[in-house]
């Protein structure tokens, strides 16, 4: 199925939202911060969610979305893009005849309280969970997703979540960083021509798996490398970026976290390695960019899910909708929480059903549903973006150059 009902409700949701100037949806969201309790999920528990659900005039989803924590404003995007869709399909008639409700627990970006978000989120009526979007948390949660019972839509693009792992309720939203990675080597040696890569990651699943992608890549092409790693929370990275400079490497690719990705945005110029700078999808995010000079960004590229510069038509419509709801621009973590709702959206309409077993199935068998961050198909190994935009920084802010859509 390349396209289905959800393409015509996407476009005139989004020209609602943008007549009406969308509110939060506080009407539609429950939201808690109390994350010390847990549940366990049974068999009989399991059975009496669904016909919870079937009975219900509502159709609840959770997210569990980094509120509080060392990177608060990701969790607020994430919130605001996930309400904003469930605005939008309510606004336009529900789904199977029923409002869309919105779970909101915060996992405040650490693995202890990611569980417990987990827990409080497979405590409810959810028919399935989108996010937490940090690598280490999904890993932390997903066995819990799967005694529940319920799909979980993650936006975490560590490689592990599917190599070390097959869990069936499990579904990525935005390129693994198999694939991201593998883009930024080939955009270093192919397309800038540079011949010794310095590779600066974290130390985290999210910077190893990148890593470890690239460094495949590089061997396999013959093309020397130079690897340096720091931690999350380093607020000195003097020593690794004065080793790659004395490599004398001539690109650097750097995958790491918001605050990290500023660090050595900053460290990079102070230090005078002036070589181009290829970086994962955080130094394109305004979160990032505001922390950073515009200097400091000279000949960064990045590879990212999404950009506000992107002039297709579904990116203008969704940033306009953003805007009139919420007076700002969207980012990556906004755009990847709202297409997941219309991702589930889609499914329970396909399946008939809210019941948790059908919607998985219906996930699995997604294929060409068109949103702003990509075109979403359900690999076999429940993968549902398959390429990645290529951005410059221009003036500190992310301008679109290319998407590349890898083959498998």
């Amino acid at each position: 199925m390349k396209k289905s009902w959800l393409a015509g409700l996407m476009a005139t949701a989004l020209t609602v939202s943008m007549l009406a100037g969308c509110s939060s949806g506080a009407s539609t969201t429950k939201e808690t911060k109390d994350t010390a309790a847990s549940t366990e999920t049974t068999a009989e528990s399991k059975s009496e969610t669904t016909a919870a659900a079937d009975d219900s005039d509502t159709i609840l989803i959770g997210v569990s979305a980094s509120i509080t924590g060392s990177a608060p404003t990701n969790g607020l995007r994430t919130q605001q893009g996930a309400q904003l869709a469930v605005d939008e399909i309510n606004a336009a008639g529900g789904v199977l005849g029923k409002q869309l409700e919105l779970y909101v627990a915060d996992d405040g970006g650490t693995q202890d309280t990611g569980i417990n978000a987990t827990n409080l989120i497979a405590s409810q009526n959810v028919v399935a969970q989108v996010g937490p979007n940090l690598s280490g948390l999904a890993l932390a949660v997903e066995g819990i997703v799967s005694e529940a019972g319920y799909p979980m839509l993650v936006g975490a693009t560590s490689p592990k979540l599917v190599t070390t792992i097959n869990n069936e309720w499990l579904f990525r939203i935005r390129a693994s960083d198999s694939i991201q990675a593998q883009l930024a080597a080939v955009y270093a040696t192919e397309n800038l021509g540079c011949k010794k890569i310095g590779l600066f990651t974290n130390s985290n699943d999210y910077g190893s798996g990148a890593r470890t992608v690239a460094e495949e890549y590089l061997t396999e092409k013959g093309i020397d490398f130079v690897t340096e790693q720091h931690n999350t929370g380093d607020t000195d990275m003097t020593s690794q970026v004065l080793k790659l400079k004395d490599a004398g490497v001539d690109c650097v690719i750097v995958w790491t976290d918001d605050a990290e990705t500023a660090l050595a945005a900053r460290q990079f110029y102070d230090l005078g390695l002036d070589v181009p700078v290829i970086g994962s999808t955080s130094i394109s995010t305004p979160q990032v960019n505001e922390l950073c000079q515009p200097e400091w960004l000279d000949n960064w590229y990045s590879v990212t899910d999404f950009t506000t510069s992107n002039p297709s038509e579904e990116v203008q419509k969704f940033v306009e909708s953003f805007k009139a709801a919420y007076n700002e621009e969207p980012e990556l973590y906004a755009t990847t929480y709202y297409g997941s709702i219309y991702i589930v959206a889609d499914a329970i309409e396909r399946a008939g059903s809210t019941d948790p077993a059908a919607i998985r199935d219906a996930l699995a068998e997604t294929d060409g549903l068109v949103g702003p961050l990509a075109t979403y198909t359900a690999d076999d190994i429940r993968e549902m973006v398959h390429g990645g935009t290529i951005c410059k920084m221009v003036d500190g802010k992310a301008e679109f150059l290319e998407y590349i859509l890898v083959e498998e």
